[in-house]
């Protein structure tokens, strides 16, 4: 089920968070002005990586943050669409990153015998 990673304002402070009724989110939030959303069906590594990056801007004890112009413009294309295509996760990590290294080193090397080492120790026979 999608979910939205949302930005509102409420008077100079802006909540970073996460909903699945954004409308409900709004009215919870209230007077806050929604300032940026995205949908996605994996919003929990987005949202992690913005409270992240503005973790110097946090209120502590809240999803609330201090942000300045420039960071809210950030934030905002972030969330509309600019820099989420941007963001990268990774296709492989853990154990299957590690299967797969050493799956393609064996292919590399059994390539490497067959079409150099081989025919160079064939001339010799």
């Amino acid at each position: 089920m999608a979910s939205y990673v949302y930005l509102i304002q409420n008077g100079d402070l802006f909540n970073i968070g996460i909903t699945n009724n954004l409308e409900r989110t709004r009215i919870d939030l209230r007077p806050g002005e929604l300032v940026a959303f995205l949908i996605t069906e994996k919003p929990e590594p987005l949202i992690k990586n913005l409270r992240k990056i503005y973790i110097d801007n946090r209120l502590p004890g809240s999803d609330y943050y201090r942000l300045a112009n420039s960071q809210v413009k950030e934030c905002r294309s972030f969330l509309e669409g600019d820099g989420s295509k941007n963001y990268f996760q990774p296709f492989l990590k853990g154990p299957s990153l590690m299967i797969f290294f050493l799956f393609a080193w064996f292919i590399v090397t059994y390539i490497i015998i067959e079409l150099a080492v081989n025919p160079v120790l064939n001339r010799f026979s």
